[in-house]
């Protein structure tokens, strides 16, 4: 479903308006996305979109009459109106991002175990936070750890681990560690591997399980 919206580019004392998809053109002008076509809903260049009055003299201002082309230039070099609904769809995005990120690496403080994300979310019940898509993220997660600290016994860390294991498996335990872990050193012998790394608690259960089934138990895990 399409979200209208105006871009516009101001030159001089002249306006040039457009009507476009909100989340399509901002794609555009961060340069995520090449295809003005999909974002341009209305084929027309305006002087004021509202009014429906469509701007003259257009190869004199862009070099071009083409369209798309000029539609193009007032996305990329103007103002795009930001709409309600992709405010908020922003906003949950960073939301997602932001509680995935803090829940991979939380630790409850009095158990030492990782805490899961619906204990997170349920502590964001407690609390009052804002997850302004406008913010870093970095900025975000940092905020929300702190106001989080008031309600859960949390810190955020990682786990290090060491292992050997037999050569026949190493292959299938090198790409679990590739994907769910940070591999810190890799030592091979006649006999296996010792690897050290380590791990976001909140991939150490899903790590282990997948160690453990792809060596059949044949690895020894010693936690550093």
């Amino acid at each position: 479903m399409e979200d209208r919206v105006i871009a516009r580019l101001q030159i001089k004392d002249k306006r040039y308006e457009i009507f476009v998809d909100c989340e399509k053109a901002v794609e555009i002008k961060e340069g995520r996305i090449g295809d003005v076509e999909s974002a341009l809903l209305v084929s027309k260049i305006f002087k004021d979109a509202k009014r429906g009055e469509v701007a003259g003299n257009l190869e004199k201002e862009f070099g071009t009459d083409d369209v798309y082309k000029i539609a193009l230039d007032i996305i990329k070099r103007g103002e795009i109106q930001i709409s309600a609904s992709f405010r908020q769809k922003q906003a949950e995005m960073i939301r997602n991002e932001v509680l995935d990120d803090i829940a991979s690496m939380a630790i409850d403080v009095t158990t030492g175990l990782p805490i899961p994300r619906k204990r997170i979310e349920l502590a964001l019940e407690q609390i009052k936070f804002n997850f302004d898509p406008k913010k870093p993220k970095k900025i975000l997660e940092e905020d929300l750890t702190s106001k989080l600290k008031t309600v859960l016994p949390l810190k955020l860390g990682e786990f290090e681990y060491s292992i050997d294991v037999p050569l026949q498996y190493s292959d299938a335990i090198m790409l679990h560690l590739k994907r769910l872990a940070s591999i810190k050193t890799s030592n091979r012998t006649d006999r296996g591997l010792t690897i050290t790394f380590s791990v976001k608690a909140g991939n150490e259960n899903e790590l282990m399980n997948r160690l453990k089934s792809s060596a059949h138990g044949n690895l020894t895990i010693r936690k550093i």
